[in-house]
């Protein structure tokens, strides 16, 4: 029996060599690609697959959110996210949200073969690069006592820095929240002054920590 995957990524090349790599495997079939976050919510309504392999970075929608989006229609379906990026703070919250793998781009075609398999069966998979994130306080770790300084943001800021710590942009937001881009900057600039944040990293620490990666 095949294990069905769709193949989740904006760029047609990547999704080309993919298919091409996959489909060398017997037991492997494609059916079907897409390009958008809509697009592969409306896939996974209309095909029948088992495995979604998902770039973590997909226009119109955020990774993350297209995978609850996903699981919420197909609970069944195994997702496994591609990216660049080797974020340990979103490896937390994606297997929180019931992702099974974890794949860096630059990985080879060996350990995203086998990362499929093992999604596949139910199991979990993390790339081999990112095991020491396996001992991180910020994996698996969900009794997390909340950060005190979540008190500090208006419920405004506190929708602006979920946007922001799921990585949209600040036009992005402003389009969302039917407000200024200027006025997003001005929100980004308080939740960083007010929280002492350094960088984009402690951003997301902070928000996965105080249960801020649910967009509104």
């Amino acid at each position: 029996m095949s294990i069905r995957i769709v193949i989740a990524d904006d760029h047609p090349v990547f999704r080309s060599g993919l298919r091409a790599l996959l489909e060398k495997e017997s037991d492997f079939e494609v059916v079907g690609e897409s390009g958008t976050g809509l697009e592969t919510i409306r896939l996974a309504c209309e095909k029948s697959f088992d495995v979604l392999l998902l770039d973590i970075n997909m226009p119109g929608m955020t990774g993350p959110a297209i995978a609850e989006d996903v699981l919420k229609k197909c609970k069944h379906v195994a997702i496994v996210i591609l990216t660049m990026y080797d974020d340990e703070y979103y490896l937390q919250e994606l297997f929180k949200i019931g992702v099974r793998g974890f794949v860096l781009k630059k990985s080879t075609g060996t350990d995203l073969i086998q990362a499929i398999r093992v999604a596949y069966r139910g199991e979990q998979y993390i790339d081999p690069s990112l095991t020491s994130y396996l001992i991180s306080p910020y994996v698996g770790d969900l009794k997390k006592k909340k950060d005190s300084r979540k008190n500090l943001l208006t419920q405004r800021e506190q929708e602006i820095c979920s946007f922001l710590a799921y990585g949209y942009t600040n036009k992005e937001i402003s389009d969302k929240l039917f407000i200024s881009e200027r006025t997003v900057e001005t929100h980004r600039s308080h939740i960083f002054s007010k929280l002492d944040l350094k960088s984009r990293a402690e951003l997301v620490r902070f928000a996965i920590d105080n249960n801020l990666m649910k967009l509104p």
